[in-house]
């Protein structure tokens, strides 16, 4: 049974997968789009537009990356008393945190670099983040029921 469970979770993850691909590839054209032809007033700097721009940096980031989260799994893996100790909700905590960090700096990031002020980037991130409280808040009652 345990198989066809693992089976069904590789099917629907390989299918979502398709799906994102499917989505980025009828998107708009992104990579030739210029802000600053746009009239936004403010722009990002040299530095980071240079780091996003390199595939070597986007390679160096995906493979640090990798490197981590595959030392971390063998080490959780092979180290029995490891996991005992931390715990999977403490790991689970440690992730939600980061992903709701990540999605913050990266809301409020991208809206900068829109060319919206800071004070109106910060209310975008706190939005985004209110939004995504009352969203787990409402899948909590529904679901615990």
């Amino acid at each position: 049974m345990a198989e066809t469970a693992y089976l069904a979770s590789a099917l629907v993850t390989g299918v979502a997968l398709l799906a994102v691909w499917a989505f980025v590839v009828r998107m708009e054209d992104w990579r030739h789009y210029d802000p600053a032809s746009a009239g936004s007033g403010g722009s990002a700097p040299a530095d980071a537009t240079r780091a996003t721009d390199s595939v070597a940096a986007w390679a160096a980031g995906f493979f640090l990356l990798v490197l981590v989260v595959g030392g971390g799994t063998v080490l959780l893996v092979s180290d029995a008393a490891l996991v005992a100790g931390v715990g999977w909700m403490g790991l689970a905590l440690a992730f939600g945190a980061l992903l709701v960090g990540f999605l913050l700096w990266g809301t409020y990031s991208s809206a900068r670099f829109r060319g919206l002020q800071s004070a109106q980037a910060a209310l975008l991130s706190a939005w985004v983040f209110g939004s995504l409280f009352v969203a787990a808040i409402v899948a909590k009652l529904v679901l615990a029921g």
